[in-house]
């Protein structure tokens, strides 16, 4: 008898065979076997985003989310850096902060109280023996980057490149500001859907004038995707942003898009009449109409800036079938609640978007697994994002599972 394939085998199989601008086979969207490689090879190894850095202002704040099945804690230190380690007790392997979010003046284990310093090294172990090596036992650090306001991470031991995302988008949100803005409010949603279904849904609009008509009042859909010039009014309005210091175009890398775009019909902001949310201007914008920089970056999110708020998105598999979506909507600091916006009114587009977005997934995931379901073709007119992220998702998985079957050890 043969050797059994394994599940790397079968997944380069796979996608070798694959009918390029049509869909994942179905194991893709709910296998197991397959979602555990996209784990291992996309969520161990790539820059995810995780929040924003006004969300843990002073020394001690932290927050935490979980990649895959590893807990992390993000915190800033005593010096005001930004940090991120595993959220896991060097003891016996306790997740140590249990809180979404908090602030704490040392990270203590609630199992049996060994207390670490923000920078994370041990610094009490009770009860220990008497040769106990304390400084053998910091905890594990994970890689933080910042940008613009919000902060990456990467569980790997040697992260990606990460200074071509930084030098390209960093300027699109200088003049927002958003490390001098306020979280106003987080919602977390779990979809019942494979984690590629949630970034395809998020990458194409083909669906949003029959599913989104709070958000069709002001968004901008029918334009060139791949080359925004080509669409009407788009490069007077770049030279309009251009003219009072703001930069405007659009920019691609491996595995991010980012564009500014203008609202439709006379709008300024997304809100259901397309007035400001927010009446105080986000950082140092000249005005609200400057449109909103777009921007996405592969595996875990795409965001809107806009003249008065900025929505975050961010995307995390929990299981084959289950995504994890946080949106974290950021004002000016000094915005006050009740005064300077409406707390329902500044969310309310993105949270019924973001509803109506988890219904049109599941039932995608739910057709998917039928047993019925083969690749359809994209539509090269409406969905070139979704055919960009899915060609990324392709490359980066075969090139993964090739040096994985090249390694002494490694099986594919």
């Amino acid at each position: 008898m043969g050797r059994r394939m394994g599940a790397g085998d079968e997944m380069l199989r796979a996608l070798g065979q694959r009918r390029k601008l049509f869909s994942l086979p179905q194991r893709f969207y709910n296998d197991p076997d397959f979602f555990a490689l996209d784990i291992e090879a996309i969520f161990h190894r790539r820059w995810l985003f995780a929040g924003a850095t006004c969300e843990i202002p002073k020394p001690g704040d932290y927050f935490t989310l979980t990649i895959g099945r590893s807990p992390i804690v993000v915190l800033r230190d005593r010096a005001g850096d930004i940090r991120a380690f595993f959220n896991t007790c060097r003891h016996r392997g306790s997740k140590l902060c249990t809180a979404e979010r908090g602030r704490a003046k040392k990270l203590v284990c609630p199992y049996h109280q060994w207390s670490y310093d923000l920078d994370g090294r041990l610094v009490a172990a009770g009860h220990m023996h008497k040769d106990f090596d304390i400084g053998a036992y910091t905890l594990k650090p994970v890689h933080a980057r910042t940008l613009g306001g919000t902060i990456y991470i990467c569980l790997a031991d040697e992260p990606p490149d990460f200074a071509p995302y930084k030098a390209t988008v960093e300027p699109y949100l200088a003049p927002h500001d958003l490390a001098n803005a306020k979280l106003a409010y987080e919602s977390h949603l779990i979809e019942r859907g494979n984690w590629k279904l949630v970034m395809e849904n998020s990458r194409e609009c083909y669906h949003c004038a029959a599913r989104h008509p709070e958000l069709m009042r002001t968004f901008l859909d029918l334009y060139d995707f791949d080359d925004p010039r080509k669409s009407q009014g788009i490069v007077e309005f770049w030279e309009r942003c251009a003219a009072i210091g703001l930069p405007s175009g659009i920019s691609h890398g491996e595995d991010f898009r980012v564009v500014r775009l203008p609202f439709t019909h006379g709008a300024v902001s997304t809100t259901m009449d397309g007035k400001p949310a927010v009446t105080r201007l986000l950082g140092h914008v000249p005005h609200n109409d400057i449109g909103s920089v777009r921007w996405v970056h592969y595996p875990s999110t795409f965001n809107h800036a806009l003249g008065d708020y900025a929505v975050l998105i961010r995307m995390l598999p929990i299981d084959a079938q289950t995504t994890l979506v946080t949106a974290k909507w950021l004002v000016d600091r000094e915005a006050e609640e009740g005064r300077d916006y409406d707390l329902r009114n500044l969310v309310r587009i993105w949270d019924e978007t973001n509803s109506q977005d988890r219904i049109l997934v599941e039932r995608n995931q739910e057709g998917v697994n039928s047993i019925a379901y083969q690749p359809g073709p994209y539509s090269q007119e409406s969905e070139s994002g979704v055919i960009r992220f899915v060609e990324w998702y392709c490359r980066t998985m075969e090139t993964y599972l090739e040096e994985r079957r090249g390694s002494p050890g490694l099986a594919a």
